[in-house]
């Protein structure tokens, strides 16, 4: 069977090489987790997942909640659009760090459809019973993932996307309590005579709330399309005191193909602002202060300096021959997160023109081995950081 010329031997010691190569390993950084919850509401096991940010076993931070339907598929490209938009340095921190929780389904009608099939010919026969979903949130779910996670108490958001959306929408109106914010992609507001639209005709808010709408462009002209429209209209010639609405639409695609879309434009569209930019000079200590304070205070939930913006503080500082007050700003955020090792590194570069030539050498070893500490170490970072250690010991000897 090994064919002419093939020795048995020589193939099993190469087949033995190649196992000892080849090293399996289980798991990603920062895994999700999953849980199993008994629900008397739903009579029902339900299978939960959770993603809490990377740092959260670091810090004492509580995070706002971000609640995504159909948890068995949507809950994976939610967590990744999150944990990039909110922990990537490239991507600039565009959105806050959340603790994601996906909800398995057994049977998504009952839970995302307000009432029974209204046709003549029932497409949906288990539909109609969302009220017992969202009392299942906000009794059960939402106090158990309270007792066990740092939850901020307010900036709770959902994701939906078709019955889902129409889910989120409906809880808009019937549970406001429920959420503060609400990503709906290509929402069934056709259902039931456009029951939604409807409803959002009596509605009001007693709190401020944002909404995100999307659409494939490619549902012109269906009853996704058509619904949306109306619901959009409405809300644009009547607006509701206390409701913020963001449409997106996203040429080229679909209902289905407009989720991935609908996920990482819409959860930036929830988010306007959350990123303070410098501008002109650079903020002093103070700006960055109030700023954040006014951030936190605008979304209600703890808002973490961006590294980003910290580092553009320091850098124009320096530049101003102002290290002083780079120095204030690097250890004010070094205070909330002592993990950047570019914070580090400004750090000693502030301290080094201060001519404080030890403690600098301190800082830059500091972001060399904060550095070297991550999964994958940027290299050009760990070369930088090398070198300036031996420019400030060349500097110490003389």
């Amino acid at each position: 069977m090994c064919g002419p010329g093939r020795d048995i031997d020589k193939i099993a010691t190469e087949e033995s090489t190649l196992a000892e190569l080849l090293k399996r390993t289980a798991g990603t950084p920062n895994p999700a987790e999953t849980l199993l919850i008994r629900s008397a509401v739903l009579e029902q096991d339900r299978r939960i997942y959770v993603q809490v940010p990377s740092d959260y076993e670091r810090t004492q931070h509580a995070y706002p909640l971000l609640l995504v339907l159909d948890g068995e598929w949507l809950f994976e490209p939610a967590r990744a659009q999150v944990r990039f938009l909110s922990e990537h340095p490239a991507m600039g921190f565009e959105i806050p760090k959340m603790i994601v929780v996906g909800i398995e389904n057994i049977d998504r009608d009952p839970d995302y459809v307000p009432t029974p099939d209204p046709g003549e010919e029932i497409v949906f026969p288990t539909a109609g019973q969302a009220d017992r979903f969202l009392a299942f949130l906000r009794d059960e779910l939402f106090p158990l993932l309270e007792s066990e996670y740092r939850l901020a108490t307010s900036g709770r958001t959902v994701i939906g996307w078709s019955f889902g959306g129409l889910c989120a929408l409906y809880a808009a109106i019937a549970v406001p309590e429920l959420f503060d914010a609400y990503l709906c992609i290509g929402p069934a507001i056709w259902w039931d005579d456009e029951l939604v639209v409807k409803r959002f005709g009596r509605a009001t808010f007693d709190r401020p709330k944002r909404m995100v709408i999307t659409l494939g462009a490619d549902e012109v002209d269906g009853w996704v399309y058509d619904s949306t429209q109306k619901l959009l209209t409405q809300l644009e010639e009547n607006p509701k005191e206390n409701l913020s609405v963001t449409h997106l639409m996203f040429e080229g695609v679909g209902h289905t193909l407009g989720i991935p879309p609908g996920l990482s434009q819409g959860l930036r569209a929830l988010f306007p602002g959350y990123r303070p930019l410098v501008e002109g000079e650079g903020f002093s200590l103070e700006d960055l202060q109030s700023r954040y304070a006014r951030l936190a205070e605008d979304w209600g939930f703890s808002v973490e300096p961006s590294a980003s913006v910290v580092l553009l503080s320091a850098q124009y500082r320096l530049k101003a021959d102002q290290p002083e007050e780079a120095l204030r700003i690097v250890d004010w955020f070094l205070e909330r997160n002592s993990t950047h090792s570019l914070i580090h590194h400004y750090r000693g570069a502030a301290l080094e023109k201060l001519g404080d030539q030890a403690e600098a050498l301190g800082s830059y070893r500091k972001a060399l081995s904060t550095e070297r500490a991550k999964a994958v170490p940027d290299g050009v970072y760990v070369r930088g950081f090398e070198s300036r250690i031996a420019g400030a010991e060349e500097k110490a000897r003389t």
